[in-house]
C-alpha cells in the first residue's frame, strides 16, 4: 500500500523508519528529481544541514517551510553524493489541493478542505502535490479494497481531489493524521464504495505490488463504528513493515472522504477522532461537495 517514508536525519538517530500504509509517501524518483534540481541553488558547501522532523505547532501554525537540499561538494569526475535523509508528511505526495479535471468540483473541495486551525495540533501540510503511484493487488478480487482506501488511483479516476495532513512528534515524527477528499461523477463514488466494502470481507491480508515492482503484505480488518454520511466504513490496517493505520471512509453524495490516523510505533490501529471526521463532513456539505 501507500508508503509512509520518514528518514530521521539527526546525529542521535541513524537509519530510517519505514511504514507501509494506505495513505503513501512521495515517490522516491520524484524526490530525486527535486534534489537534483535544487543543487544549483543549494547553500554553500559546509553549510548543508540535515533536515530534522517538522516541529510540532499549534493548529493555526503555517505549513512548515521546505528545507533546501545540500550543495554539491564532489570534485569533477566523482560520483554525486547520496540523497540526504528526507522527512516526509504522510500522504500521496505531501499533497493538498488536487489537480482535478473539473474546475467547479475542484473549487468545492478546496473550499471544503479543513484548514490548519481545524486540524489537530501538529505540523500542517496543505500544499499542492502530484498524482499518487498505482499499486496492484496480487489477488485481483482484492483490488477494490486498495482502490477504496486510495481513491486517487481508482480505475474510474476522481474529477477533483484535495488533502491536508498534520505530523505529530518533535523532533522525530511519531504519527500522522490525514484528511483526503475525492469527487467523482455519476455513480463513481457509490460503486467504488460498494465494491471495496464487499471485497474487504474476503481480503484480511493483501499482498500488493507498486510501480517499481516492490511488494508488501498488509492485513486489514473492519472496525465497528457509528454510521456517517450516506455510508461509511472504518478499517484498521497493519502494514507488513510495522506500525498501525486506522481509517474512516465516508461517502457524501459523489464525494469520498478518507480520514486516516497513522501511528509508527503502535501494534493496534487507532481510528481518527470522530469530531474531526464530523467536522470535515459538515464542511463538505456546506461547500456543496
Amino acid at each position: 500500500m501507500r508508503k509512509i517514508v520518514i528518514r530521521v536525519g539527526t546525529a542521535a538517530v541513524a537509519g530510517a523508519l519505514l511504514l507501509a500504509a494506505t495513505a503513501c509517501g512521495r515517490d522516491e524518483k520524484a524526490l530525486a528529481r527535486e534534489y537534483e534540481a535544487g543543487r544549483a541553488t543549494a547553500p554553500a558547501a559546509g553549510r548543508a544541514a540535515v533536515p530534522s522532523a517538522p516541529a510540532a505547532t499549534t493548529p493555526t501554525a503555517e505549513a512548515a517551510p521546505s528545507v533546501a537540499p545540500p550543495a554539491a561538494t564532489t570534485a569533477p569526475g566523482e560520483p554525486p553524493p547520496a540523497l540526504p535523509p528526507i522527512e516526509e508528511s504522510f500522504g500521496p505526495t505531501g499533497a493538498g489541493t488536487g489537480t482535478g479535471s473539473d474546475p467547479a468540483a475542484q473549487s468545492r473541495l478546496d473550499a471544503a478542505l479543513l484548514t490548519a486551525g481545524e486540524m489537530p495540533a501538529g505540523a500542517y501540510d496543505g500544499s499542492r502535490g502530484e498524482p499518487e503511484s498505482r499499486e496492484r493487488a496480487q489477488q485481483p478480487s482484492c483490488q477494490p479494497v486498495i482502490d477504496l482506501l486510495r481513491p486517487g488511483q481508482a480505475a474510474g479516476a476522481p474529477i477533483a481531489s484535495a488533502q491536508a495532513s498534520v505530523t505529530r512528534g518533535d523532533p522525530n515524527p511519531t504519527g500522522f493524521t490525514v484528511v483526503e477528499l475525492f469527487a467523482f461523477t455519476d455513480t463513481g463514488a457509490r460503486d467504488l464504495f460498494a465494491q471495496g466494502r464487499q471485497a474487504l470481507r474476503g481480503c484480511p491480508s493483501i499482498t500488493s505490488i507498486d510501480e517499481d515492482g516492490a511488494t508488501e503484505t498488509d492485513t486489514y480488518a473492519e472496525i465497528p463504528h457509528a454510521a456517517l454520511g450516506d455510508e461509511s466504513l472504518a478499517v484498521g490496517m497493519n502494514p507488513g513493515a510495522g506500525g498501525a493505520l486506522g481509517m474512516i471512509v465516508v461517502r457524501v453524495g459523489p464525494t469520498i472522504v478518507v480520514v486516516s490516523n497513522a501511528d509508527l510505533a503502535a501494534a493496534t490501529p487507532g481510528l481518527p477522532a470522530d469530531d474531526l471526521v464530523a467536522r470535515q463532513i459538515a464542511k463538505l456539505k456546506t461547500a456543496g461537495g
